[in-house]
């Protein structure tokens, strides 16, 4: 029997951990499962009293009193050390909840990914959104219930004895801090130097390795306020699996679905009859590791081998079915050429009719038609001057 412990991260937010604790008391639990409830050192003991009154009925219950600030880098990486002792660890920080079947899916997912080297953790979140572009994020669904991401997680994650064991090794000669590097998305190169996660993403991305993502996530990310924003982040919300399900059927490494770090599809066969070609349909990547050829929804003055529509989601779908467009171009770059006519009108549209205005009108996001026309306008605006 695998033992796989729950760590909840704490600081000094006593109604998120309050929230935290409650969700995963209404989870389904197959056998024994340790709580280790670690809290930071805060100008307050509020959290403290709250976590020795908590009563835990599924196990071990520990409570871990941090005596000075480690601060928020530094606490998350300890937390890794209790990989030594469990199987699995599942991490949550306290601005979350779970879904009832949170544990039955991680236990099942350590079992089957525990001695697999091409895979970093395993996520129990899974974006809404595509947060370099802020559009919806839609992976292509196949007959399984996750899909693989080169892309680390904090929202609720589980990490594997052998896998973390990896990381830190690796992480110990690669902790400096770093600036915007052509192989690494933009924003994580800006985080701060409280950001830990930057360097499991980057890990990830150089040595090729995978979380695993369930199309339906299994915590809730409410956004609140913290070491990170002064603000509650929306952006973060999404659908929660709320029944209670077990057996969940994960892909075996080779017939998973795959997307890399930018969040564009790896596994696809694009039928492009090129070699060398940077993959860029979201347009946050950029050919800056200048491949020959650049697969974009971006103008640029090259030569257009053969352009695609918008039809289908997810987005690589239309370059995969051939679908005739203008919206779509695949450039060689090493001829110069006529920038294509402008595309970023069917670029809105198409997010506009096939989730993203539905998806904010449903979160409360746009209350009203002048509230809609006046986003739309902003991006407009915000997507010429990116072009």
């Amino acid at each position: 029997m695998l033992n796989v412990a729950i760590v909840v991260v704490a600081y000094n937010r006593t109604d998120c951990v309050q929230k935290l604790l409650c969700s995963l008391l209404k989870a389904n639990y197959s056998q024994p499962a340790p709580l280790i409830i670690s809290i930071d050192k805060s100008k307050t003991d509020d959290v403290e009293h709250l976590a020795d009154e908590f009563q835990w009925p599924f196990g071990e219950k520990i409570v871990v009193k941090h005596e000075v600030n480690l601060g928020l880098r530094k606490h998350i990486l300890s937390i890794g050390d209790y990989t030594k002792k469990y199987d699995g660890v599942i991490v949550l920080e306290d601005d979350l909840e779970v879904s009832p079947s949170f544990y039955n899916y991680a236990l099942e997912a350590v079992e089957k990914y525990k001695d697999d080297d091409r895979i970093a953790g395993i996520s129990l979140y899974t974006f809404p959104l595509n947060l370099q572009i802020s559009f919806p994020f839609i992976p292509e669904k196949n007959e399984y219930d996750a899909f693989l991401f080169q892309n680390a997680q904090s929202w609720g994650q589980v990490w594997m004895t052998k896998a973390w064991g990896n990381f830190i090794k690796w992480y110990e000669d690669n902790s400096e801090e770093f600036s915007i590097q052509p192989h690494l998305p933009y924003s994580i190169c800006h985080w701060g130097k409280n950001s830990w996660l930057k360097y499991h993403i980057k890990y990830c991305i150089e040595q090729n390795k995978y979380f695993v993502y369930p199309y339906t996530s299994l915590t809730y990310c409410s956004g609140a306020a913290g070491i990170h924003s002064d603000e509650v982040n929306s952006c973060t919300q999404g659908a929660i699996l709320r029944g209670n399900m077990s057996n969940f059927r994960l892909p075996d490494y080779d017939s998973a679905v795959k997307y890399d770090g930018f969040y564009e599809r790896v596994d696809l066969n694009y039928n492009l009859g090129v070699d060398d070609v940077c993959l860029d349909l979201n347009g946050s990547k950029g050919n800056r590791l200048n491949h020959r050829y650049w697969l974009t929804t971006k103008q640029a003055s090259y030569k257009v081998v053969r352009s695609y529509g918008l039809m289908y989601l997810p987005m690589e779908q239309n370059v995969a079915c051939n679908v005739s467009g203008d919206a779509i171009f695949l450039y060689d770059t090493q001829v110069k050429g006529k920038k294509p006519k402008n595309n970023f009108l069917p670029v809105i549209s198409y997010y506009k009719f096939n989730g993203m205005f539905s998806y904010m009108m449903e979160r409360g996001f746009i209350s009203s038609s002048f509230q809609l026309l006046r986003y739309v306008f902003h991006k407009i605006i915000k997507r010429i001057k990116l072009l």
